[in-house]
């Protein structure tokens, strides 16, 4: 059987990740948009997905379809199968008929039943090293054989894209994380300035007592401050002086 030709990435395909990556409003729309993008340059009916490790764990961040992520999870849930090798080892792992393949045979009978009988794993290698894994799937075999090398082009340039989104949305995790202590440790600093004020006390005698307070309660030392604020102020505790820019 012959191979659908798919031509190699060039300036337009980089330039149109690139936009992607700029122009979609959450990490999670570019993924997916990211995904829909490889399925075109796919041969007609193939699926995409992309697997990174989050915790020690291989996970499904986006899919072209349902039924990509249902195969991962196939992966996932027997340990075995073309993604994580390739997750674990930095290399290209095709299965052209899951229905003779001898290799991976639990991930292959799972794939089979569901009517996928191409497989392709590409890694997805950034400079700063391997950044998670393509999945492709077709419900004909043997489409993949002789396009592993044009669509590791591909790979490596979305590899780039996917990497800085990964640490964008790394850096707007940790921020989010940030505003949450600083809001949490506003409330806290006026509940300790109502009690200095109540129990004409020290800084540190007024957060002890805070403290004790909470253990008695069994409350969090925030959740017990944020009562107290309410209680005199007639109203929920502001965020505080630090208001980050969006």
């Amino acid at each position: 059987m012959s191979s659908p030709q798919i031509p190699p990435p060039d300036a337009t395909w980089s330039d149109g990740l690139l936009s992607l990556l700029v122009m979609t409003e959450t990490f999670e729309d570019f993924l997916h948009e990211l995904t829909t993008a490889t399925v075109a340059a796919l041969p007609p009916g193939s699926m995409c997905g992309l697997t990174v490790v989050r915790d020690e764990r291989a996970v499904t961040i986006a899919t072209s379809d349902t039924l990509t992520l249902t195969v991962d999870q196939i992966q996932y849930g027997t340990g075995e199968g073309p993604c994580l090798d390739t997750l674990s080892s930095g290399q290209v792992n095709h299965i052209a008929d899951t229905s003779a393949e001898p290799r991976w045979r639990s991930l292959c009978a799972g794939a089979l039943a569901h009517g996928v009988r191409s497989c392709l794993a590409l890694p997805l290698m950034a400079p700063g090293g391997q950044v998670g894994g393509y999945n492709l799937y077709n419900p004909r075999p043997g489409v993949f054989e002789g396009v592993q090398a044009r669509m590791g082009l591909y790979a490596g340039t979305a590899a780039g894209a996917v990497a800085l989104g990964l640490r964008l949305d790394d850096q707007s995790r940790l921020n989010a994380d940030l505003r949450a202590t600083l809001a949490s440790r506003s409330v806290i600093d006026q509940a300790i300035g109502i009690v200095m004020a109540q129990q004409r006390c020290s800084s540190g005698d007024a957060f002890a007592l805070l403290s004790r307070a909470s253990q008695n309660r069994n409350l969090k030392v925030h959740d017990l401050a944020t009562e107290i604020v309410a209680t005199v102020g007639g109203q929920a505790p502001g965020p505080g002086v630090f208001q980050p820019h969006e």
